[in-house]
């Protein structure tokens, strides 16, 4: 027997279509839902139950009251967000005239949208409706993603609230330029949609659930393909890069490396934003039928490199002009975190700055991969300038500093309380902290930090399926599997302590004596001489360090024997078997690797090339001030200083 179709609205999802019938109640075909309006009564038509025995609650014969509002599920939620928008972009009163046109004929239409089902009596939603709900809720959700984003960065990272008043001229001015809000924009689309075929479009058969959608005479929908148009013209990304070229204008000591970083971690609201903004926005109405997630999730990170890219392009398309990163703040940021002496560095560093005024400081349009990121070509200035301040140019050091006692390496663990470090010291100090200055991921601390990392942000807004309670039970049972298994796990003595006592009827105090006491015997039978001690040491740290070389594809030079001179020495490239090779001495690795990984473990080679190029334009500029310096004026014939002259040579004569 085959079930009884009528066609019905759902009053969940608001479809308008067939619904299946199924022991006398009726579901929507979409989704599943039950109408709770209409029941199958089995009875015979003429009855007095409704039409051919559908019972509707609509029939229910109710007690006469006064006349109440009936209480509609509007076509478009207008929020703050989006007055402010279209007041700024000067589209408030176009869009209002809009609205109000589309329930011309209604009695005591009061400025509010009377939208209900529309079997009750109400206009369809038309076209127009589609496309300006779903540009209106993508617009006004990346501008609330901007707001949520520089609310991060002023409460979290401290930056300067400043930041708040410089996004929105950016973005509305952004906006206004991409066309999105032009009127002939919707129409414009679905052209380019369809001259994009080449076959001429044929009869086709639209599936009943998107019946009510609008589609192009290719049969696709327009409701994606205007929302494919928006997401081309204002990516998501662009958040990000608004809210970074705030801070760039700001002047703030924030770097497109800071911005993704923080994005991966979840600080920066960006990966999983989109829950936060459906509970903002509400859920999508019945024009826009685009959950968040595909709206407002996005797919893949970004690199520094394209994120710099995006930001020159943005501001170029805008009409912004932008200024050179703050380098000041920058090398303060980064001396800070290495724990150098910030005043006998940065002046010196500030002077390099000024002179050579490298074109690496701005923001570049170029779209060559290889070109150095702006914060390379900070940091390329500070090993620079410690290398000219300390003298680091190959002398060995730091392989002179691993044969000294114990007091000179405790003189180095915090230079800044020393009134003079000396480059021993530097070395030290910099090859002692390479390992704390690691900048750890938080979500990798620990397990129960790295799950919920994984459920707020990896598979943010992920649900088990529709009804299926033991999905979600077991779920959470491996959850709190996992939590109690990590808050139990026994520490390193208590390990050593269970596998000693065990069974020796010893208390936990002598137990652990006999511990403390069995290491130490172990520790004097192993160590060795003091000279076998410092030899084996010296060779192990060095076979250690060409190690590390090695694998960044470095080559280990032994220091230079040639007397220590203030002459600067000049490394290069060169190519072993079609790739290129590095070569280095230790010093200068050692002052590498460090400022390589403060600025978020760049790859040191990548900073070594910024280096490179920075002393081959300080070398250009010394060679061209020289010339300068060693011309000569040409012979100029001029009256006065001819006059000048003649008096002169009488006066002598005289």
């Amino acid at each position: 027997m085959e079930d009884d179709v009528v066609t019905l609205t759902c009053q969940s999802c608001y479809y308008v279509g067939e619904t299946v019938e199924l022991d006398g109640f009726y579901y929507c075909s979409s989704c599943g839902e039950q109408n709770l309006d209409v029941v199958d009564t089995g009875a015979e038509e003429g009855e007095g139950i409704g039409i051919g025995g559908i019972y509707l609650a609509s029939h229910q014969r109710r007690a006469s009251a006064p006349s109440q509002p009936i209480s509609a599920e509007p076509i478009s939620t207008y929020t703050p967000s989006q007055s402010n928008l279209l007041r700024n972009l000067g589209l408030e009163a176009k869009e209002e005239n809009v609205n109000r046109s589309q329930f011309d004929g209604f009695d005591g239409f009061d400025g509010a949208s009377p939208w209900e089902p529309e079997d009750f009596g109400s206009k369809a939603v038309s076209p127009e409706d589609y496309y300006k709900e779903i540009r209106m809720r993508y617009v006004v959700g990346l501008q609330v993603m901007i707001e949520l984003q520089c609310e991060a960065l002023v409460k979290e990272f401290k930056v300067t609230p400043l930041i708040c008043g410089l996004v929105g001229p950016i973005w509305l001015r952004f906006v206004s330029k991409t066309g999105v809000f032009d009127d002939d924009w919707a129409d414009n689309v679905i052209n380019d949609s369809e001259m994009k075929r080449e076959e001429e479009p044929e009869d086709y058969k639209i599936r009943s659930k998107y019946q009510s959608e609008p589609h192009n005479n290719y049969g696709q929908r327009a409701a994606f393909i205007w929302f494919r148009s928006l997401k081309n013209r204002i990516p998501l990304v662009c958040t990000v890069v608004v809210s970074y070229l705030a801070c760039h204008i700001a002047r703030e000591a924030i770097m497109p490396s800071d911005m993704i970083k923080w994005a991966r971690e979840g600080k920066l609201p960006y990966f999983s934003v989109f829950v936060e903004l459906e509970s903002r926005l509400g859920e999508p109405p019945i024009a826009c039928p685009i959950s968040s997630s595909s709206m407002f999730r996005p797919q893949r990170a970004l690199s520094v490199h394209k994120l710099e890219l995006y930001a020159s392009s943005f501001a170029q398309f805008i009409g912004l002009e932008l200024p050179p990163v703050n380098f000041y703040a920058l090398a303060y940021r980064y001396l800070e975190k290495l724990s150098l002496p910030v005043e006998k560095i940065l002046p010196y560093a500030c002077r390099i700055y000024e002179w050579s005024m490298s074109p690496d400081l701005w923001l570049s349009l170029s779209k060559d991969y290889f070109r150095l990121p702006t914060h390379v070509c900070v940091v390329s200035i500070l090993v620079v300038a410690i290398r000219i301040l300390y003298n680091i140019h190959g002398f060995g050091e730091w392989e002179k500093s691993l044969s000294h006692n114990d007091s000179a390496k405790d003189s180095a663990k915090d230079p800044n309380e020393q009134h003079e470090l000396d480059c021993t010291g530097l070395l030290q100090h910099l090859h002692a902290v390479y390992n704390e200055i690691a900048d750890i991921h938080e979500y990798s601390k620990d397990l129960p930090t790295y799950l919920k990392y994984c459920k707020d942000v990896v598979f943010a807004g992920l649900e088990p399926s529709y009804g299926n309670h033991e999905e979600k039970n077991m779920m959470e049972t491996l959850y709190k599997h996992y939590q109690n298994e990590e808050n139990t796990k026994p520490s390193e003595p208590e390990k050593q302590h269970d596998a000693s006592c065990n069974g020796t009827g010893l208390s936990d105090e002598e137990c652990m004596e006999q511990i403390s006491k069995k290491k130490k015997k172990k520790r004097e039978f192993n160590e060795p001489s003091p000279d076998d001690k410092s030899s084996e040491s010296l060779s192990e740290a060095i076979a250690q360090l060409k190690l590390d070389m090695e694998e960044n594809r470095f080559c280990y030079v032994a220091p230079s024997s040639v007397k220590p001179t203030h002459d600067y020495i000049h490394y290069v490239r060169k190519k072993d078997k079609g790739a290129l090779s590095y070569v280095a001495h230790a010093d200068y690795y050692i002052l590498l690797r460090a400022f390589a990984r403060v600025a978020y473990d760049d790859d040191i080679r990548i900073l070594h090339v910024g280096v490179l190029n920075l002393e081959r334009r300080l070398a250009w500029l010394e060679k061209r001030v020289g010339q300068c310096l060693r011309l000569k004026p040409p012979n100029v014939s001029c009256e006065f200083c001819t006059i000048r002259a003649t008096e002169n040579e009488s006066g002598d004569g005289s």
